[in-house]
């Protein structure tokens, strides 16, 4: 997926090694913890912080399939939902998200509030990231409301 989504990212070596070793950085941060502050420490900064992780990624990707409003005509059943939005900072956009899979923004509305977005052009401001694709509104594309 990454190879054909994002190309740039694929090719490049540390992009390869954090997949290949995503439990290092984990670990390296739960030993810190541990030096520092004991096992309270590492029960906060890793476990509470991985589990409320990966519910908010499963809540997007079964939330936004159920409930919501659908903006763009899509071969699932992806939905855009305020309150999954609000939970994840802006991943509850899923189905601009399924529409347009490459664009790093999900909220393409003014009201769509995507701090993940905001953090990516931050990210951009500071040279470390470039040609970030955004979607567009297009009134061709909208769903019709019903």
């Amino acid at each position: 997926r990454t190879s054909r989504y994002a190309p740039d990212l694929a090719k490049d070596a540390l992009h390869r090694w954090i997949s290949a070793y995503h439990w290092v950085p984990l670990l390296v941060l739960g030993l810190t913890l541990w030096v520092v502050g004991g096992w309270n420490w590492v029960l906060w900064g890793v476990f509470l912080r991985v589990t409320l992780g990966l519910h908010a990624t499963w809540l997007v990707n079964s939330a936004t399939h159920l409930w919501g409003q659908r903006r763009f005509l899509t071969r699932d059943d992806s939905r855009n939902n305020w309150w999954v939005a609000a939970l994840t900072f802006g991943e509850g956009w899923h189905n601009n998200h399924h529409a347009h899979p490459t664009s790093a923004a999900h909220g393409l509305a003014w009201y769509e509030l995507d701090i993940n977005y905001l953090g990516i052009r931050a990210i951009e401001s500071l040279g470390l990231a470039w040609d970030v694709k955004v979607a567009k509104l297009s009134e061709e594309l909208e769903e019709e409301a019903a």
